[in-house]
């Protein structure tokens, strides 16, 4: 299939492919055991780079196969975003900062104001 046909989705710890035209399931990766709330995806012309609980993957774009996976140890378990050189950049990741940052800011004034 033709990559620009393909939407992909990062959730709970899982990457999932559909068909753009259909919305047809393609096929679903499950990166980790356990589920986060946040991962941030983005492709090329064949594969998938997913960043999710401190870890970046990469996968096939067609099959979902994982093809390699790297712990990013001494980093920690923050957003992250990802680029490639040459593609538009993503901004998913800096928007789920934004709104995280705000629910927490939003949460200290309430907290404040009762206090």
């Amino acid at each position: 299939m033709e990559p620009e046909n393909i939407v992909l989705v990062g959730v709970k710890g899982a990457v999932l492919a559909f068909r753009r035209d259909t919305g047809a399931h393609l096929w679903a990766t499950e990166l980790k055991s356990s589920s986060h709330d946040f991962i941030t995806v983005i492709s090329d012309e064949d594969r998938v780079y997913a960043h999710t609980g401190g870890e970046l993957f990469c996968l096939d774009l067609q099959t979902g196969t994982k093809l390699w996976h790297d712990a990013l140890k001494g980093f920690g378990y923050g957003l992250a975003t990802i680029a490639l050189p040459g593609a538009a950049p993503n901004p998913s990741a800096l928007v789920a900062k934004k709104a995280q940052d705000d629910e927490a800011a939003a949460s200290a004034a309430h907290t404040s104001t009762i206090a």
